[in-house]
C-alpha cells in the first residue's frame, strides 16, 4: 500500500524541489553586468514554421522554477528571452599557422622573438576586449574559432597601423573581409601584402570619361601596391581575385568621405 502525503507535506516537498532547482539554476547561470542571466542550453531541434521563421526547441541545463515563468509572462501568456549561440569549435590549425605568420612579420620589425610578440599582442587584446586569458596552443582548448578570428583581426590591424608588411595575405583567413578592405583603402595599404598601395577600381570607369567628375563612391575599389596592381593587369582581374581571395568593396557615404579620394 502506497503512503499518502498530506497537502501540507506535499507543499513542503514541492517547496524543497523548487529551492533545489533554483540552486541548480544559480550554479549553472552566468550573470551579466546588466543583471541579466545566461543559462546554458542545448538546441534539440530546428524547423521553419508556416511564416518562414526559424523555430528552435532548446533544453536548459538548469531548470527554471515555475513561479518565474508565471512572473515573467506577458498579458497574452507569452514568455520572451534572449538566446545566444556560443562557438564550441576549437581554434583550427590554419588559424594557428596564420597567427604565427603574423607574429613572425612583427618580430622582423621589432626584433623580438615570435613567442614574445604573440604573448604581448595577446595580452593587449585580452586587456582591450576585457577577456579571460586564453592560449592558441594545440594542447589548450580555451580558444574558439570565433575568438581566434577576432585575435587575427586585431593583429592584422596592428600590422596595418604600424606599417608592417605581411608575408601572407590576410584575405585567406579573415571571416569578415569588408572592414579590412575598407581600412586598406583609407590608409592606402595593399590588401595582399600590407605595403604602400593605391586605389584600384574593380568596376572599370571606361575610356574617355573624366575621372575627376565620376562619382567614385558608386564603384567597387580595393587598395593594391604597384607589384600586385601590375599582377592584376597582367593576369586578368578575375584570375587575380580568385587567386588572392579578394574582391572590390563599395563604401557608404561616411566611409567614402574618410577615403579622401579625388580620382
Amino acid at each position: 500500500m502506497k503512503k499518502r502525503h498530506s497537502k501540507k507535506a506535499l507543499d513542503k516537498l514541492l517547496a524543497k524541489a523548487e529551492r533545489e532547482m533554483a540552486e541548480d539554476a544559480s550554479r549553472l547561470a552566468q550573470i551579466n553586468d546588466d543583471g541579466s542571466i545566461n543559462r546554458l542550453a542545448e538546441v534539440l531541434a530546428r524547423r521553419t514554421n508556416a511564416f518562414g521563421q526559424l523555430e528552435m526547441i532548446i533544453r536548459m541545463d538548469a531548470s527554471i522554477p515555475e513561479h518565474l515563468f508565471d512572473r515573467l509572462v506577458d498579458a497574452d501568456g507569452d514568455l520572451f528571452g534572449e538566446f545566444r549561440l556560443f562557438d564550441s569549435r576549437v581554434i583550427t590549425a590554419p588559424q594557428r599557422k596564420f597567427i604565427n605568420a603574423l607574429c613572425r612579420d612583427i618580430a622582423r620589425y621589432t626584433g623580438d622573438t615570435i613567442d614574445q610578440v604573440r604573448e604581448h599582442r595577446k595580452l593587449e587584446f585580452i586587456h582591450d576586449k576585457g577577456l579571460p586569458y586564453f592560449s592558441t596552443s594545440e594542447l589548450a582548448k580555451n580558444c574558439s574559432v570565433s575568438l581566434a578570428s577576432q585575435f587575427i583581426d586585431y593583429i592584422v590591424d596592428f600590422c596595418l597601423d604600424n606599417d608592417i608588411g605581411l608575408a601572407e595575405a590576410p584575405s585567406h583567413y579573415l571571416d569578415d573581409m569588408k572592414p579590412y578592405l575598407i581600412k586598406c583603402l583609407w590608409i592606402r595599404k595593399c590588401v595582399i601584402c600590407g605595403k604602400d598601395g593605391e586605389v584600384h577600381h574593380v568596376d572599370a570607369i571606361g575610356s574617355g570619361r573624366n575621372r575627376r567628375k565620376v562619382d567614385h563612391s558608386k564603384h567597387n575599389m580595393m587598395a593594391l601596391c604597384r607589384k600586385h596592381h601590375g599582377e592584376l593587369h597582367n593576369g586578368g582581374q578575375e584570375t587575380f581575385m580568385r587567386r588572392h581571395h579578394v574582391v572590390g568593396v563599395l563604401m557608404n557615404e561616411e566611409q567614402y568621405k574618410k577615403l579622401n579620394y579625388k580620382g
